[in-house]
């Protein structure tokens, strides 16, 4: 019984030199235990680090972007419907920021080059595509959300079975179970999932969030282009 208990403290002794060996002082971080990956895991964690900071790089642009679109928007808005005619408009200079003076001009450019009432076709599909295009710009980048919120996950979770199949390898290589020889490479296998939630749920979050206000900055601007088309048949075609 005495020699059963003294080998097990002699095995516990073991396994905390080999811990100690392992993942004792710095190594005892995550950081390092990440540079000491297998290299198929630091490869998915490059990975997601890329997808990460590409994603905020897109919400932290995408923020400025959609907030400038709708604060000028909102102005030219105000512009539009006090002015007492299409040319007033035009006499008060640009908004060269706004989505919505970018439709005007668009409209208003092929307005000149069509005078005929039989070109009010021509003029509003030229409306109609300068409202498409304003929308597509609005929307460049949001695309790359909606893959890092699906794609990291499980890119993650390729690193994490990978590093858990190697640390059942290295089990079959040496014939040791010991938490102590398996625990660091399980921990590096974790890590992985880990940063691929991080990458993933911002850029989820930030994607619904950015669809929504990009389809009410959408639904003004294509109230906008029909507005305009039935000021330009009153003012201009019907007119003549």
């Amino acid at each position: 019984m005495n020699i059963a208990i003294l080998g097990l403290l002699a095995q516990t002794e073991t396994a905390e030199t080999i811990v100690e060996t392992n993942v004792g002082g710095n190594s005892a971080d995550l950081l390092s235990l990440a540079l000491n990956a297998d290299i198929i895991v630091q490869f998915m964690m490059i990975t997601l680090f890329v997808f990460s900071i590409v994603s905020w790089a897109i919400i932290g642009g995408k923020h400025g972007q959609l907030k400038k679109a709708r604060d000028s928007s909102k102005k030219f808005f105000q512009l539009f419907w006090q002015a007492k005619s299409i040319d007033a408009v035009v006499s008060k200079g640009s908004f060269r920021k706004s989505p919505a003076f970018n439709v005007f001009k668009a409209g208003i450019d092929r307005l000149r080059e069509n005078q005929d009432p039989r070109d009010a076709a021509i003029v509003e599909k030229e409306i109609k595509r300068a409202t498409e295009e304003e929308i597509s710009q609005l929307e460049h980048g949001i695309s790359f959300l909606a893959t890092t919120g699906s794609a990291a996950p499980f890119i993650g979770l390729f690193g994490t079975v990978w590093g858990i199949l190697h640390a059942f390898w290295k089990i079959g290589r040496t014939g040791a179970s010991s938490i102590a020889i398996i625990g660091p490479h399980i921990a590096e296998a974790l890590i992985s999932t880990a940063v691929g939630l991080a990458a993933a749920i911002p850029a989820v979050i930030f994607y619904n969030y950015y669809v929504s206000r990009i389809r009410r900055i959408s639904k003004d601007l294509y109230d906008f282009a029909d507005d305009l088309n039935d000021r330009i048949d009153r003012e201009y075609y019907n007119a003549t």
